[in-house]
């Protein structure tokens, strides 16, 4: 009688432990689910990238970032994103456009950075905080059109992530420009190239209080187009980022056609290996 009235019990708790109302934490992924053992631990805070004689840059080009899969080529789900940073860790100095621009000769390591385009929020709902936990670098291109668009960052939430610094002091977003309203550069005329180049720069400068430098072509439309590269240079910028998905010697890379692999919904090995051939190490 006692062990059916203990098995009752147990029976009772276990049908409220499911039907009971979950706690608010339950409903959000933890920003960082997949680097760390079942003590905490960073599985890749541990690294020595590889020495390289004739080291090379790797620009990695994402969009959104989400906690499922989707359908949508552009949306990164967070397993694989997370895969893919270790692996970018692992094998690659992570640096920033500015860094590029006047450190490219000193290094003996493969760089990487990793940019973002358009601004979408799942950049501060989802990778602000992974980037805070590892301390890595991020380039985000703004069109300032979009922000504070359904599904878009704010301009309060892109200066909160550019004023973050890391303990010792160390910034690690950097806000560029997108252009203004995003349309294919190479099919706009000398004053509307300028136009979206300048008013995109100055509200982005005003709203961050930064200097903005580098241009990345909307749908990489316009690379090498010399209205393009003067009106940037004109304006104060000093490099542009294509969609051309290459991998240069650092001795090799032009500023104003600087190349990047765009990431797609596909799986962090097949990442690995488009990343790898690009890079001339693997077929």
């Amino acid at each position: 009688m006692k062990i059916k009235l203990v098995s009752v019990i147990v029976l009772v708790f276990s049908l409220a432990s499911l039907f009971a109302e979950p706690q608010q934490e339950s409903y959000y992924a933890p920003s960082v689910s997949y680097w760390a053992d079942a003590q905490g631990s960073v599985l890749v805070s541990e690294h020595t990238v590889p020495l390289r004689a004739d080291p090379k840059l790797m620009v990695l080009l994402y969009h959104n970032v989400v906690f499922g899969r989707t359908g949508n080529a552009y949306n990164r789900d967070l397993y694989n994103f997370e895969n893919d940073l270790s692996f970018v860790k692992r094998n690659f100095t992570i640096t920033n456009f500015k860094q590029l621009l006047t450190n490219s000769g000193e290094t003996k390591t493969d760089q990487a950075i990793i940019t973002f385009d358009d601004g979408d929020l799942s950049l501060y709902a989802i990778v602000f905080p992974l980037f805070k936990a590892y301390e890595m670098e991020a380039t985000i291109f703004l069109v300032p059109s979009f922000i504070g668009e359904v599904g878009y960052m704010s301009w309060d939430q892109v200066r909160e992530m550019s004023n973050y610094r890391t303990g010792d002091g160390r910034k690690l977003f950097y806000f560029e420009s997108h252009s203004q309203t995003h349309q294919m550069m190479g099919e706009l005329s000398k004053e509307e190239i300028i136009r979206e180049l300048q008013q995109s720069k100055q509200i982005i400068e005003e709203e961050v209080g930064e200097p903005v430098t580098i241009l990345a072509l909307p749908f990489g439309s316009g690379a090498g187009d010399e209205r393009i590269i003067s009106a940037a240079y004109d304006l104060g910028y000093q490099a542009i980022r294509t969609s051309k998905s290459e991998a240069r010697l650092l001795s090799k890379v032009n500023p104003w056609m600087i190349g990047a692999m765009n990431v797609e919904n596909y799986s962090s090995d097949v990442l690995v290996q488009n990343v790898l051939s690009l890079m001339g190490k693997r077929k």
